[in-house]
């Protein structure tokens, strides 16, 4: 694991928007694996200016969601889907046919999670992965008591994500449910970047900090992994020991 402490919430957006800018310099046919929150914003946006700056070019790049509301439709304003077309789709003038959704409407079927796991298996796997961390140490929506050989499943949300996510719906009630790539799945990508910020997240960093592949705070799996980076601003860092 390798942690990178940044000197400001600023200097932390960059820094994961240029690991991936960088990524598709060197790698135009990447498939990477976006993660979504308010966390992610940011850089986002940092990445969209990078792509101008560098004349970077995303024609042969895929990407893969890391998760998706269950019982909402795709198009509803605050799933995944209308956010990444709104953060990074739009903006960068990507095709629909460059990014994989999780299939929710097959959800009913029972097959979704093995669909899902079928098509980033024929992309060749992802190459790099996007990831936050929930205040409860989850990583996509791998709640606590998510096994480490998890794959892409249908989850039911605690009450603490939901309410973490419930300004994002105007009426108050967020899903109950997601279809999410599972820690296994996460796993297999080549490389994974976690970005944290804000003081929300100091617990979860500190925990994932001191603790190995325990399933009640499923980011600690990810220490496992031989690239793994951990971008920290100094909120986030304010409870661990390590100096910026």
């Amino acid at each position: 694991m390798r942690i990178l402490l940044a000197k400001s919430t600023h200097e932390a957006v960059s820094i994961v928007a240029t690991m991936v800018a960088d990524k598709l310099m060197s790698h135009p046919n990447a498939v990477i694996g976006l993660a979504t929150g308010r966390t992610m914003e940011p850089v986002y946006a940092e990445l969209v200016s990078l792509a101008k700056s560098r004349n970077l070019q995303f024609q042969k790049t895929f990407l893969f969601m890391l998760d998706e509301y269950v019982g909402i439709d795709q198009n509803h304003p605050s799933s995944f889907k209308s956010y990444i077309q709104h953060h990074l789709m739009v903006p960068l003038n990507l095709k629909v046919d460059q990014i994989a959704f999780p299939p929710i409407h097959l959800v009913e079927a029972g097959e979704a999670g093995e669909q899902y796991e079928k098509w980033i298996k024929e992309a060749g796997g992802i190459d790099l992965q996007l990831l936050g961390i929930g205040v409860n140490g989850h990583i996509g929506f791998n709640e606590p008591g998510s096994a480490i050989d998890s794959r892409t499943r249908v989850v039911e949300l605690t009450e603490e994500t939901r309410e973490a996510n419930k300004s994002h719906f105007h009426d108050g009630e967020t899903p109950t449910k997601a279809l999410s790539m599972g820690i296994g799945s996460i796993l297999d990508g080549k490389q994974l970047i976690l970005l944290a910020t804000g003081k929300s997240k100091a617990d979860a960093i500190k925990y994932l900090l001191n603790h190995h592949d325990d399933e009640f705070c499923p980011a600690t799996f990810l220490k496992s992994h031989p690239h793994f980076t951990l971008v920290l601003d100094p909120d986030a860092a304010s409870k661990i020991s390590l100096k910026i």
